[in-house]
């Protein structure tokens, strides 16, 4: 009897380890999905949060959608910009003929022979516009800069286009580059692009004059190097023309020494430093443009994530652009990277490929687009 009650215990024993087994597997299991369920929501709490701080920047920015039916202006106010190839001189016309045929071979608008890497780089076009109010209008594009962002090679090369090249502006006429926005924005001055250099644009940022000051003081003033003669022409001609725009004394914002070297400059004296283009023209002036858009970056970098939050308050709103989401949020995931790029500088058009011409009296550059072309894609595809 013994015996039987003994293996009766035994069996019980047996499967009440069982269900104690099977019990403490159903809890550990439930322990693990609630631990992975409590993870998930952190996540998704994180990411949400983080979601929304992007939104909060990228709906501060003026974002501009572009598309096929934007108006083009044909009559606009600018008597200067009323150039038309019909006031072109017969010798003028055989000049700029010679030098679209110079160094013409087999190869020359077969963009096939180009090396485009879209998946690796990002053209953006960074336009800086003379308007003198707030808010980005059309206006002329007193500074057109290509900026590409090369992920494969570590690179950001910028590219700077003189404003006074010679062009034909799709259902517009001929006439300087910088006139193309006025006519009809982004997407025309896009297709000015595309039809006179052979390079495809489609993305852009936009910042005016006004607001070119506003960011520079926000990233508290740049370091230049002067010469007298600068020095002397900022102070006589551009800050006094920036502070009666601004409705600021007449004689602020001044700079008070005459020796060449290396000054702390706020917005109103950093603007003056990029206007100049009486010496060395507009050649030298595209040189000064980038060397500021460089000390920006070089003062951004050692900002602090509290600096950089309040930096992004001041400078979105002064942009308009056509980045999507997406785009923008790439680019601000990756600036840490991106602000530690190689720098490549470069220049349209190159020498030897342009000549001075006048139309109705106004200096316009004739231009070889076929070699700024082939430049342009071994500058910035030629380590792809």
């Amino acid at each position: 009897m013994k015996s039987d009650e003994n293996k009766k215990d035994v069996a019980i024993n047996e499967k009440t380890g069982e269900k104690l087994a099977i019990l403490h597997k159903l809890t550990l299991r439930h322990k693990i999905i609630i631990a992975l369920g409590a993870v998930l929501c952190i996540v998704i709490i994180l990411l949400a949060s983080a979601y929304g701080v992007f939104l909060h920047y990228y709906n501060k920015m003026n974002v501009v959608s572009i598309n096929d039916n934007d108006e083009i202006v044909t009559a606009i106010d600018y008597d200067e910009d009323d150039l038309n190839d019909k006031e072109l001189t017969d010798e003028e016309r055989k000049q700029l003929e010679q030098l679209y045929n110079e160094g013409k071979s087999e190869t020359d608008g077969d963009d096939t022979a180009m090396k485009i890497d879209n998946e690796n780089v990002t053209n953006i076009l960074l336009l800086g516009t003379d308007s003198r109010e707030k808010g980005n209008k059309r206006s002329r594009t007193d500074s057109m800069i290509i900026l590409s962002i090369d992920k494969k090679n570590n690179k950001l090369t910028m590219t700077s286009v003189l404003r006074d090249t010679y062009v034909k502006i799709p259902n517009v006429g001929k006439n300087r580059l910088n006139a193309a926005f006025i006519f009809g924005g982004p997407k025309l001055l896009f297709k000015t692009f595309d039809e006179n250099f052979g390079i495809h644009l489609d993305k852009y940022v936009q910042i005016d004059f006004y607001n070119f000051i506003d960011m520079v003081d926000a990233v508290g003033g740049v370091d230049i190097k002067l010469t007298p003669d600068e020095i002397k022409l900022m102070n006589k001609s551009y800050i006094s023309s920036i502070n009666k725009s601004l409705k600021k004394k007449s004689n602020s914002n001044m700079i008070k020494v005459k020796k060449s070297g290396v000054y702390h400059l706020n917005g109103v004296q950093a603007l003056a430093y990029s206007r100049i283009r009486y010496i060395g023209t507009d050649f030298a002036r595209t040189e000064r443009q980038r060397i500021v858009i460089g000390e920006i970056i070089k003062k951004t970098k050692k900002l602090s994530v509290s600096e950089l939050n309040s930096l992004a308050d001041i400078v979105l709103p002064m942009v308009s652009t056509n980045l999507k989401k997406g785009e923008v949020m790439s680019l601000l995931m990756n600036a840490k990277d991106l602000l530690n790029y190689k720098v490549v500088n470069g220049r349209m058009p190159i020498d030897g490929s342009y000549k001075y011409m006048k139309v109705r009296g106004a200096s316009v550059l004739g231009v070889n687009f076929d070699q700024n072309r082939k430049y342009w894609y071994d500058l910035v595809y030629g380590d792809n």
